[in-house]
């Protein structure tokens, strides 16, 4: 299963965000854990489906950052990304905010390889938070990353193409096609909204997933799912009945002030509910007729928290990690093999 202690060839980072309410930006940071050089094929997806691609090469052993609100970076040679997406029709979502994919290509960019060398971090940076105490904040998380197996299961030899171009298979089988499955529900430890606990209080949870099932294509398709919430509490006392609406790419907040419209039974996330200063929620995407055209799905979290500390009434603090996953499920990431090589490509699948 995927985790975000490895590295592999395919790298999702399940939380972007450039909105300019508060400042937002994101540094992204990836290497390539190898003597060889590796051609990387990207794309951005926005919460309103608005989507660009773009590659670059990684030298040997090298490295490469950008931040993504203007696109400026670094690395061998020289490097620019372009724009973060901002259009789109899907609703609803924040088109400032989306999710990153990237995986390892041949040099004309008509496969995807094996290349089990790559690792990311993206650092999530707020320069003016005004309803905060402190208005700039910052937190850093790994991507998530798949291994490439071979027939064995073990990771494929490095520039072996991997299964049918522009599909990537995301099944954990042993088939030499095939990536690392996905996680069958996700796990997140949490203090409830308004619990404190030793001078920390937090305010509000929020939770930015993806779907595993990923269509990058210019002409791609909805994929929908429902988020199934269960959560428990110190006492080991079960609440149920939450859930939301989702698509492949959404931040759904649980915060009584902000809490996200249509997020059924969110009081679940409270204190005044849950009634103890620690507790645990469990996710899952599943098929059902209260989310119309929602289909079963993995997938990959980054949880988030906005603190205040000390008896402050404000935040002071925004913190954020990826989830835990357990169980397995199987996915896919859908792309156009482009057969070209550059360090950005034009932008592609405005909608």
């Amino acid at each position: 299963m995927a985790n975000t202690s490895q590295k592999g060839s395919l790298l999702i980072f399940p939380l972007i965000n450039v909105d300019q309410e508060d400042g937002s930006n994101t540094l992204i940071e990836m290497s390539n854990d190898q003597n060889g050089r590796v051609h990387v094929e990207c794309s951005y997806v926005n919460e309103k489906k608005d989507r660009v691609d773009f590659d670059f090469f990684l030298t040997p052993k090298g490295t490469i950052s950008w931040e993504v609100f203007t696109g400026s970076g670094e690395n061998f040679g020289g490097f620019s990304a372009p724009l973060f997406p901002s259009g789109g029709t899907f609703t609803p979502g924040n088109p400032f905010r989306g999710e990153l994919v990237c995986f390892a290509v041949d040099q004309p960019a008509l496969n995807q390889i094996a290349y089990n060398h790559l690792t990311g971090t993206a650092t999530v940076v707020a320069l003016a938070d005004t309803d905060a105490t402190q208005a700039k904040q910052a937190y850093r998380y790994n991507a998530w990353s798949f291994i490439a197996r071979d027939a064995f299961g073990f990771p494929a030899l490095d520039n072996t193409i991997q299964g049918t171009a522009g599909d990537l298979q995301l099944t954990g089988a042993n088939d030499g096609v095939s990536y690392d499955g996905c996680p069958g529900y996700n796990i997140v430890n949490f203090m409830p909204n308004g619990a404190t606990l030793n001078g920390v209080r937090t305010i509000d949870n929020d939770l930015s997933v993806v779907s595993c099932t990923q269509d990058l294509r210019q002409d791609f398709f909805l994929h929908l799912t429902k988020l199934q919430f269960s959560q428990w509490n110190v006492n080991e006392n079960s609440f149920s009945g939450t859930f939301f609406c989702a698509d492949s790419v959404t931040t759904v907040q649980f915060g009584g002030a902000d809490r996200t419209p249509g997020l059924v039974q969110g009081s679940n996330f409270d204190f005044s509910t849950l009634r103890t200063n620690d507790a645990r929620y469990q996710v899952r995407g599943v098929a059902s007729s209260q989310c119309p055209g929602s289909e079963v799905s993995g997938l990959l979290g980054v949880a988030t928290a906005s603190l205040s500390l000390g008896g402050d009434l404000d935040e002071d603090q925004e913190i954020g990690s990826t989830t835990h996953g357990a169980g397995i499920l199987a996915g896919k990431v859908l792309w156009d093999p482009a057969g070209t090589v550059g360090f950005a490509k034009s932008h592609k699948g405005k909608k």
